[in-house]
């Protein structure tokens, strides 16, 4: 039986996906979430935001699990109907700014179950950039139970080009640049990942006990975040991957 106090919090999180879809912004919490009420919250609105395809997994540094005063990554879900390959148009009007981050995602060809060796289960390697758009002005203030409520700020991702499994014995060796045409610029490099974003997919997998084959799984930022803004009447972010190729995103 839930309390009030729980129906108050659950009333309020049922604004949680149309704030993420629409790009507004919600009020503070009736209350503080806590870090696993934060992850009950955002399984409640899975399906709301779409057709789940995958994970995106946040705070893969120390500093960012320092800020957050957490002793591990967060990860929140992808979908499928936000998951953009080159050229793509992508609707990101509304209230609230989009953000893009430069990352590596996996695509499963099989299932990967905790322990397990993850190159084993990996069927490509990508280079790639989230986008991502908090429903609040203001998330670090409200913690990291309230982040992981709202889906860690994920909305989706831009597949870039494919990327060499074998380069992943060399992280630092893969680097991903954003650019928004009239706008900013931000560079990152694998190694910023908790050191090799494979290291993101065990976490991942021992956090679920087993990923899905075919799930996409975004394994965190490697590099800054830049907003999406350009100079008027630019509305194109590229993606480059040198020497493995560019991919754009229209927004």
């Amino acid at each position: 039986m839930t309390t009030p106090r729980q129906d108050s919090l659950d009333d309020w999180a049922a604004a949680l996906a149309p704030a993420r879809l629409a790009g507004g912004s919600l009020a503070d919490p009736p209350r503080p979430i806590g870090l696993e009420e934060g992850y009950r919250l955002a399984q409640a609105q899975t399906h709301r935001l779409g057709t789940p395809a995958g994970w995106k997994i946040g705070a893969t540094s120390a500093r960012a699990m320092g800020f957050l005063r957490i002793g591990e990554p967060i990860m929140g879900r992808l979908h499928a109907e936000r998951i953009w390959h080159d050229g793509a148009l992508a609707d990101l009007a509304g209230e609230r700014p989009a953000e893009a981050e430069p990352e590596v995602a996996f695509l499963l060809a099989r299932p990967l179950a905790a322990g397990d060796d993850p190159l084993a289960s990996i069927g490509a390697v990508h280079a790639a950039a989230e986008i991502v758009r908090p429903s609040h002005s203001d998330p670090f203030r409200l913690g990291v139970g309230f982040i992981v409520a709202d889906n860690a700020a994920g909305l989706g991702a831009l597949i870039g080009p494919a990327i060499p499994l074998e380069r992943l014995a060399y992280p630092a060796s893969i680097t991903v640049t954003l650019a928004v045409e009239g706008g900013a610029v931000t560079e990152g490099r694998a190694d910023a990942v908790l050191g090799n974003p494979l290291a993101a997919l065990e976490w991942l997998a021992a956090r679920l006990g087993t990923i899905p084959g075919g799930s996409w799984v975004l394994s965190g930022a490697m590099g800054p975040a830049i907003p999406l803004v350009g100079a008027a009447g630019r509305s194109v972010m590229r993606l480059d991957a040198a020497p493995f190729g560019t991919a754009t995103l229209r927004f």
